[in-house]
């Protein structure tokens, strides 16, 4: 069933998110192009004659497909799901909803009333909907109604899961240090050069950071630390060539303010690097507390900067945490694993309709 499901998202060659997940479908599971259909492709004002041709082809002659599902963010992104939703529901198609974007509980609480309408509309006439964490489960079924919706969580997979973990040991000195992400205060990249300065590490470390966004005040910031020499900063990588090096890092620190998955900690972890995360958003679901790393609450700069000392000085918690990452993501973000659960979810709904 789930191999004739149709895809509703951004094109595939856009950057972000969603795209990258969809990619991941059409590649672990050996889907058809022909299962994804565009929605957007990288430019609000280039996407509209896309998005309305879109609409017409579902009013007019839609796809011969069970299921429609359709990965949905915040913003934009929702009103334009939104639309297509209604198209769907008046020829009578069923659709899951699939929500992504770390912003999307900001939008929940912050629109105004009638945005709320649409969003409670749009989870109530889906067939199911499904969350990449337990998190937004429960957010979702406060915000929404007790018992409005069918939920199921599924995480995102990845394809990056290394066969066997990276060889830490081999590494030596100094310990490595990464970070990838937006630069801003979101993603946490200030107060790790702050942790990372305020550190009294035993071992020789040097930091790296990789990303876009206040590329001029994460430099500025950097330069002003006392551990200036050990920090930098780097713009942001492709994604194929970032992968290319993470292998040669030791651990990867992301304390992020807001986090909806955490693809970068899935990707560091499926090739046996420990981490250092903030509890925000979905990542305790993804970072087992103690087992992959350790945890932190966002803007504890101490508890930060105690944790990375932790792992930097303790090459043997750090190999052995390490490798239970991978493991831990063998086991639950692989595309078998995120696959099986995708069909039960289609067999569950198939049952029902029975």
């Amino acid at each position: 069933m789930f191999e004739k499901v149709c895809h509703i998202g951004p094109a595939l060659n856009v950057q972000g998110g969603i795209s990258s997940v969809l990619v991941s479908y059409r590649d672990l599971f050996d889907l058809p192009e022909k299962n994804f259909i565009s929605s957007y492709n990288g430019s609000f004002i280039k996407s509209l004659p896309l998005f309305f041709c879109l609409c017409l082809k579902l009013l007019l002659n839609p796809p011969k497909a069970p299921y429609f599902q359709i990965h949905t963010s915040f913003n934009g992104s929702f009103f334009r799901k939104f639309l297509i939703s209604l198209c769907l529901r008046l020829r009578g198609k069923k659709y899951i909803a699939h929500i992504h974007g770390s912003q999307f509980k900001r939008m929940c609480t912050t629109s105004p009333a009638l945005v709320k309408c649409f969003i409670r509309s749009y989870f109530k006439h889906s067939a199911m909907v499904i969350c990449i964490t337990p998190d937004m489960q429960e957010f979702l079924d406060n915000f929404v109604g007790k018992g409005a919706c069918r939920y199921v969580v599924i995480p995102n997979p990845s394809p990056t899961i290394a066969a066997a973990p990276v060889d830490l040991i081999s590494h030596g000195l100094p310990v490595k240090i990464v970070f990838s992400g937006r630069y801003g205060h979101r993603k946490g990249v200030y107060d790790l050069i702050e942790a990372f300065s305020k550190a009294t590490f035993k071992t020789p470390v040097e930091l790296y950071l990789f990303g876009d966004g206040e590329v001029e005040q994460v430099k500025a910031k950097a330069a002003a630390s006392p551990k200036a020499t050990h920090i930098h900063v780097s713009d942001w990588l492709k994604h194929g060539d970032y992968l290319k090096q993470l292998s040669n890092f030791d651990l990867l620190a992301l304390p992020s303010y807001a986090e909806t998955f955490g693809m970068s900690l899935v990707e560091a972890m499926g090739i046996g690097l420990p981490v250092v995360a903030a509890r925000s958003g979905g990542v305790p679901f993804v970072v087992r507390d103690g087992v992959d790393g350790y945890l932190i609450d966002a803007g504890d700069v101490q508890a930060l900067s105690q944790k990375l000392q932790c792992l930097v000085d303790d090459e043997k918690m750090r190999v052995q945490m390490g490798r239970d990452a991978w493991n831990g993501c063998k086991d639950r973000f692989s595309g078998v694993t995120v696959l099986k659960l995708l069909r039960d979810c289609y067999d569950r709904l198939e049952l029902k309709n029975a």
